[in-house]
């Protein structure tokens, strides 16, 4: 593409990537027009292109164009310390924990649910487990890649969400219910270390969830190399 490595240094000084692909739009458009312009003056074939794309303007000229413009960073390069630090544990532990209770709860009503809506209190009861498990094992995991696809349409630098999804892990949404306790559940955060097989068990979805949570980084690291 002609304009790939005005794209890239959009990207790489934080605009964000709607805008280079509006720019990249309009930029492709005035250069078929101006290549139209060459070939009805006479001119054709890549003459007519190189021509074109002379008059249009350098990449440094076409880019600085694009930077001069107010408005057009992208949230992630203006506060990567808000959207990778700060934000990514409180969004993952609300909407964890909304998630979380909406499933529980439709395993607590199983009964009333029977009585409106012909579902069987077991099938009920065994979708509201299985999506809690769900909930717990894919909460924080989707949170890290989301970070990483940030970054890397960005092209921002892999620390930040390195360091993101290190402070995910170590703020884990970590949500329960209690059985003894009628319609009871809470939510806590925190790394879960299994020292004991025990804990591994018990916290199997933790586990799961952890290692899932690295597999964005494992991706993010390989990138870096290959590039």
């Amino acid at each position: 593409m002609p304009f790939d490595a005005i794209a890239e240094t959009l990207l790489k000084r934080g605009v964000a990537p709607r805008h280079v692909r509006r720019y990249v739009r309009e930029l492709d458009e005035h250069l078929e027009d101006l290549t139209a312009q060459q070939r009805a003056s006479g001119y054709d074939g890549e003459d007519a292109a190189s021509r074109a794309r002379a008059r249009l303007g350098d990449d440094a000229e076409l880019a600085q164009a694009m930077l001069d413009q107010p408005g057009m960073r992208s949230w992630p390069a203006r506060l990567p310390w808000l959207i990778f630090l700060l934000l990514p544990p409180v969004m993952t532990a609300v909407i964890g924990l909304s998630l979380y209770a909406v499933f529980f709860y439709v395993g607590y009503g199983a009964m009333a649910i029977s009585t409106v809506l012909p579902l069987p209190q077991s099938a009920l009861a065994a979708f509201s487990a299985t999506a809690m498990t769900g909930v717990q094992i894919f909460a924080a995991p989707a949170m890290a890649a989301v970070l990483v696809m940030l970054a890397s349409r960005q092209r921002l630098k892999p620390a930040w969400p390195l360091l993101g999804i290190a402070l995910l892990l170590l703020l884990t949404p970590l949500f329960s219910a209690h059985s003894g306790h009628a319609g009871d559940f809470e939510a806590g955060y925190g790394l879960v270390v299994p020292v004991h097989w025990s804990t591994a068990v018990r916290f199997w979805p933790v586990m799961l969830s952890h290692v899932l949570a690295l597999l964005p980084v494992a991706w993010l690291i390989g990138r870096k190399r290959a590039a």
